[in-house]
């Protein structure tokens, strides 16, 4: 229990309130396995009316024009949250990479953030509903490089 405290601590964001997902909320993930073990990662978050606000996803390889190592937050719904997806190969050592949707009009996709992972990395992401300094995020899940 101490060290996924600690892992929380490390995680949080100062000054940012983060909270579970809200009562209600439910979460959809789809794996595509990809060549060498590797696979994409995509987070979907439903609302308590089984409406999709958003999601984030982890890019393995590149694929259709889309680079690999990469993740990109979608936000499709116009309810005043944006969407967030972090990506970390090091836990304990805080996020390597961020994409969000903050600042953006719905429905909005961000750039995709990318940088080379070594091959058959497991890699943690983390998808969140983000309002100015709130968050509720979802569950730490993995992927593959």
């Amino acid at each position: 229990m101490a060290g996924l405290l600690a892992m929380v601590v490390v995680v949080a964001i100062p000054g940012v309130a983060q909270a579970a997902l809200p009562s209600g909320y439910t979460v959809v993930t789809y794996t595509t396995p990809r060549d060498g073990g590797s696979y994409d990662r995509t987070v979907t978050l439903f609302d308590p009316n089984d409406v999709a606000p958003g999601d984030g996803k982890f890019q393995a390889d590149p694929y259709a024009g889309t680079p690999g190592d990469a993740i990109r937050a979608c936000d499709w719904l116009a309810d005043g949250w944006g969407m967030e997806i972090r990506l970390d190969t090091n836990p304990g050592t805080g996020w390597d990479r961020t994409a969000t949707t903050r600042g953006n009009n719905s429905p909005y996709c961000s750039g995709w953030a990318s940088g080379d992972i070594a091959e058959d990395t497991l890699i943690w992401i983390q998808v969140c509903l983000v309002k100015g300094a709130t968050e509720y995020c979802d569950q730490i899940r993995t992927a593959r490089s």
